[in-house]
């Protein structure tokens, strides 16, 4: 039997999960009480290209707020289990998009 190789697709995506938990543990430390979300403060061009890596990647994104109306909400489908990012309105939705973005270049 010839030994396992991993691909490229693979290694990329652990370091996309990789990324993606060092945004988090990045949000845990800056949390705060903000007021509300507000999609529509987002840059239109970011969440745009978000979409379209995203979606070139294979997978889907939605968008929304958590019940509250406190916090975005950015689910990733397709690539694995589907999971939720949660982005406090305290933070920079702007440098949310620019990671997803970054991860997800094709």
């Amino acid at each position: 039997m010839g030994e396992r190789q991993v691909t490229k697709p693979n290694a990329q995506k652990k370091r996309d999960h990789d990324e993606l938990r060092k945004q988090r543990e990045i949000r845990r430390q800056q949390r705060g009480r903000g007021t509300e979300a507000d999609w529509s403060a987002a840059d239109p061009d970011k969440v745009v290209r978000c979409i379209a890596n995203v979606a070139s990647s294979g997978c889907a994104i939605q968008f929304g707020y958590t019940q509250d109306g406190g916090t975005y909400v950015v689910r990733f489908v397709g690539d694995g289990d589907p999971r939720n990012e949660f982005i406090r309105a305290t933070e920079d939705i702007d440098v949310f998009l620019d990671s997803t973005i970054e991860i997800f270049a094709p």
